[in-house]
């Protein structure tokens, strides 16, 4: 595996079930370069998992809110939910519940989210072009413009961003496709994609 310098430590962070985002200076850099584009102050974020991303953004934009979209609720992501609390006091939220249902819950009542106005989407939730389709409408009704994807070249992820010919794409920023499992750092196997965050501005 290539050597991959961590810019924050997570080594004592609950690992997720799933792939995650790590703290490496080209993701950092990534969300430093989106921020300077567009300043980011509120963020909604599909697919919590245990917290990773959450910590990277409230970590590296000093200024910014996340409120979290998870639908699996487990021990890992309380412990992580705790641990944002404790560091970033009254700049994290989570909403357990399934993201398609939720946006139809909005459609009735906007009140239900704890932000009055969200100004960027961090999509990494249902890998799924149904599921990534409902979530983007879900953004642009809020009135979102900014959108971040990760992995957005996914075959799972990418049918459904070009669903929506308003988003324009402004950068890629490839990554190493690391993950941290059994406490261990591992390179993850291609699946035939370039893996990155992607940055999508509606003008």
């Amino acid at each position: 595996m290539p050597e991959i310098k961590m810019i924050y430590n997570l080594n004592d962070w609950p690992e997720g079930h799933v792939g995650h985002l790590v703290p490496s200076m080209e993701v950092i850099e990534a969300f430093k370069n989106i921020n300077n584009n567009f300043k980011i102050k509120n963020v909604l974020e599909f697919g919590f998992n245990t917290g990773w991303s959450s910590f990277i953004i409230l970590k590296t934009l000093e200024y910014t809110t996340v409120t979290s979209i998870e639908i699996y609720r487990f021990d890992k992501a309380e412990i992580g939910i705790q641990k944002l609390k404790d560091l970033f006091p009254n700049r994290h939220h989570i909403i357990w519940d399934d993201s398609q249902k939720l946006y139809q819950k909005v459609l009735k009542d906007v009140k239900i989210l704890p932000i009055n106005k969200y100004d960027t989407a961090f999509i990494d939730g249902g890998h799924v072009p149904e599921i990534v389709d409902i979530d983007i409408k879900m953004c642009k009704f809020l009135g979102i413009k900014n959108f971040i994807f990760d992995d957005g070249d996914c075959p799972g992820i990418l049918p459904a961003i070009k669903k929506h010919s308003d988003l324009k794409l402004i950068n890629r920023y490839p990554y190493i496709n690391i993950r941290k499992l059994n406490n261990n750092y591992f390179l993850k196997k291609s699946k035939g994609w370039q893996t990155g965050l992607q940055h999508y501005m509606i003008e």
